[in-house]
């Protein structure tokens, strides 16, 4: 092996540390949105909970419009924090490659440079 291709393995490992640093930034970007939208969606379906409790044994026709109206909220805020999980999701798999993709280009170093050490050996 020769230095040139060490430095060229050196080089590719060097870049995918940035890519790997780059999508975790991204990926948790994401997931702190969708957390905060799943925390919104929590406080929607507590105060959907508390408005089912209120409506008590004679509810009136006021009282259940409001109720559907909140349910509507409720099914609208599930939604956006799916959309915002599947963002995330979509983020965390971009780590995943980038996690094979290193562990790869470790491995070939660590072959490359037995191969170098072996070659060293038998011209000693």
């Amino acid at each position: 092996m020769t230095s040139n291709s060490l430095s060229k393995v050196s080089d590719e490992i060097s870049r995918e540390i940035r890519k790997l640093e780059a999508r975790l930034e991204n990926f948790l970007k994401e997931e702190e949105v969708f957390v905060k939208e799943l925390q919104s969606c929590i406080a929607k379906f507590k105060k959907l909970h508390s408005a089912i409790e209120r409506l008590g044994l004679r509810p009136n026709p006021k009282k259940i419009g409001e109720l559907m109206k909140l349910r509507t909220e409720v099914a609208k805020a599930f939604c956006e924090a799916l959309k915002k999980e599947s963002k995330a999701e979509h983020e965390k798999s971009h780590l995943l490659e980038s996690y094979g993709t290193l562990i790869l280009a470790l491995q070939e170093t660590s072959v490359d440079l037995l191969e170098r050490k072996a070659f060293r050996c038998s011209q000693s």
